[in-house]
């Protein structure tokens, strides 16, 4: 193989991850709470959701959980318009803490999980 086909496929390779497609793999046998703590949610937003740990994070413990789905899809598919949703969206893409984003029905569990969080 040639040095000019290596290069780009090797940098290809290293982008994969990046991918807002590069879904976890689903954990079923995780609950919400566990899963807050596995893709590291905890980090920035603290215990229950209620204890950020900046002016930027906002607290989501105990709102409706249809709105943090609704907001935390928009933001991880990067189409937050606010300065703490670009800041969750590269906290969650390019984080070495974080896998990868929660699959889809790992983040219904989470927010059904934050929404009983009051």
């Amino acid at each position: 193989m040639s040095q000019n086909i290596v290069l780009p496929v090797a940098f290809a390779v290293t982008l994969i991850p990046l991918s807002p497609l590069a879904w976890s793999t689903d954990r079923p046998d995780m609950e919400g709470e566990q899963l807050f703590i596995y893709h590291g949610c905890v980090n920035c937003h603290g215990t229950a959701g209620r204890d950020p740990s900046s002016k930027l994070v906002p607290k989501i413990g105990g709102l409706e959980a249809d709105e943090i789905l609704n907001k935390a899809q928009k933001i991880l598919r990067g189409e937050g318009e606010t300065e703490e949703a670009k800041l969750m969206h590269s906290a969650v893409a390019y984080s070495q803490s974080c896998d990868a984003p929660p699959s889809p029905p790992e983040l219904q569990k989470i927010a059904t999980w934050l929404a009983l969080q009051k």
